[in-house]
């Protein structure tokens, strides 16, 4: 079972910021751009579009993901899928002091554009420039968290009153601390193995997490696997509008930082390990 971190993929609605003599018919759509660069990962995607007039029609998938137990269906979960609405032929560039890389668009991805073998660094600056083929000129920057380490526990496997334990990292707006539970359990003569995903926001200043709920979990998990993201301002922000839209009255415009433009370029120092429950 997997939860997805939900990334909010602009469905911005034109009437909040268009001005009083554009209508819906009219809107064309504002620049749009998300973008994350992550300490984990060697390719980086920069995802290039508009947002979408009120009239528009938006086809929106659900996906079903479904945790069965032997015949019992024991957890259904849903995922909203918004399209992306890309925009095709822009220019695409990241810049760190002398590397300059320019992004390739996928052919088969309306505004999604990449290069590969990248290495992002903890504490690097990265800078991004977009121009559209309209003619608009978008420009942000991101700075990475810098480097720090999980420091508990320092074995490989993992008891009910452990803890995750990591080094404070300098420059971090906020943790996101992501939980993969592995489960392995037979039903007859079959072997299944199926896992669940959590994530968790820890403030900069907060640099632990109990373990004791996951291990109680229904069944007892095999393995966690941790992920432990030190954010910068820009991707903690629209993760946070992202988590908490529907409960809390947040104004999208106090969350999303590119100048000229919604949306997001961030950026995250990440580390992982994984843990063996104890039988």
């Amino acid at each position: 079972m997997k939860r997805y971190l939900a990334i909010l993929l602009s469905l911005t609605l034109s009437s909040a910021w268009v001005a009083c003599d554009i209508t819906a018919e009219s809107y064309e759509g504002e620049p749009n751009v998300y973008g994350i660069v992550s300490t984990d990962s060697s390719v980086a995607t920069i995802m290039v579009g508009r947002t979408t007039s009120i009239l528009d029609t938006i086809e929106v998938d659900t996906v079903y993901d479904t945790f069965w137990f032997g015949d019992v269906v024991v957890f259904v979960d849903t995922v909203t899928k918004y399209p992306w609405n890309g925009t095709s032929g822009a220019d695409v560039v990241l810049v760190s002091g002398d590397e300059r890389y320019v992004l390739t668009e996928d052919d088969d991805s309306l505004g999604y554009y990449r290069t590969e073998a990248m290495e992002f660094s903890a504490a690097e600056t990265w800078e991004l420039e977009i121009t559209y083929p309209e003619g608009e000129v978008v420009a942000e920057r991101t700075t990475l968290v810098d480097e720090f380490e999980l420091t508990s526990p320092d074995r490989d496997t993992l008891l009910e009153e452990d803890s995750l334990k990591w080094d404070p990292a300098s420059g971090v707006e906020a943790y996101l601390v992501s939980i993969w539970l592995w489960l392995t359990f037979e039903d007859v003569d079959t072997v299944y193995i199926d896992s669940f995903r959590f994530h968790f926001f820890q403030s900069a200043d907060t640099c632990f997490l109990p373990v004791e709920g996951f291990m109680a979990f229904f069944i007892k998990p095999d393995s966690l696997e941790f992920s432990v993201a030190a954010l910068d301002v820009n991707a903690y922000d629209y993760f946070y509008y992202d988590y908490y839209k529907n409960f809390k009255a947040l104004k999208l415009e106090d969350y999303m930082h590119i100048e000229g433009a919604w949306g997001v370029f961030g950026s995250q120092t990440v580390k992982k390990t994984r843990r063996y429950v104890v039988p």
